[in-house]
């Protein structure tokens, strides 16, 4: 989860235990006397105050005036009426039920947030793959039209361009994702090593001129970057691995180019 969403969860654990110390720590309304008084004295509940007295252990015929009762008897009728009053009430919600209609607003918002600051993320990260892509492959072909060119009539105007927009989207890459080596690798390769502006001036050596290959490469890590940039949350452990592997098996191979001669093939199998 990014950033967004741990700070959501967070907003929304705070808000829960305020509200929970808030519906605990309240004080239970006690309901006064005139009130119960008031209802079962109400001509409504006459009849189910004298079966309330009845159940109760009172005789029928007492509580058939229920003024004289009460001023007869008053501790039977008060226990009564109470009786009565409480059995009408609805019972008590503990504070488990007064918060599940917070929390069930609550939870769903923050699922929502979170839901929504993910999609932005994702879709950000599709739009970074699509930029950093195009700008490969428009380097692709400009370094490649420049190496095909001859020198003297070499016009590096389209290669700086892509060369620039290209070196910024790797350096944006490298500095958010410091621990991608294929990203740091297609940004030194573009910057000082094989297809640096300096190392591109240099006369092309033909179809066999390593740096087409380092060409081809670079497409592919920064394809496998753009991958990784519009798949978030996730280990991408193929970038966290170290890419050299196939420019060290490259470079002996430069032995070998030079040992196509008599004795110096030998040198190469060594």
């Amino acid at each position: 989860m990014g950033r967004a969403g741990r700070i959501g969860w967070r907003c929304a654990a705070a808000a829960a235990a305020t509200a929970w110390a808030l519906l605990s720590g309240a004080p239970a309304q006690a309901q006064p006397e005139d009130a119960e008084l008031v209802y079962c004295l109400s001509p409504a509940q006459a009849q189910p105050l004298r079966d309330a007295a009845v159940a109760l252990g009172a005789d029928r015929a007492k509580v058939t005036d229920l003024a004289a009762w009460r001023r007869s008897d008053t501790e039977a009728f008060d226990k009564a009426c109470t009786a009565l009053f409480e059995a009408q009430k609805s019972p008590p919600k503990d504070a488990l039920d007064n918060l599940l209609p917070f929390l069930t607003g609550l939870f769903g918002a923050v699922a929502t947030y979170v839901a929504t600051a993910w999609q932005a993320r994702v879709t950000a990260g599709r739009a970074d793959r699509d930029a950093l892509v195009q700008a490969a492959t428009a380097f692709h072909t400009a370094a490649r039209e420049y190496l095909g060119a001859y020198a003297g009539t070499r016009d590096d105007k389209d290669l700086n361009t892509a060369h620039a927009a290209l070196s910024a989207r790797l350096l944006r890459v490298v500095s958010d994702h410091p621990r991608w080596p294929a990203a740091r690798r297609a940004h030194t390769a573009i910057t000082s090593g094989a297809l640096s502006p300096q190392a591109l001036e240099a006369d092309s050596r033909g179809a066999g001129d390593p740096r087409l290959a380092r060409l081809g490469e670079l497409e592919v890590d920064c394809a496998r970057v753009g991958g990784g940039l519009a798949t978030p949350g996730r280990w991408h452990r193929s970038l966290r691995r170290d890419p050299d592997r196939p420019a060290q098996v490259e470079g002996t191979g430069t032995g070998d180019r030079g040992g196509s001669g008599g004795g110096s093939g030998g040198g190469g199998r060594a």
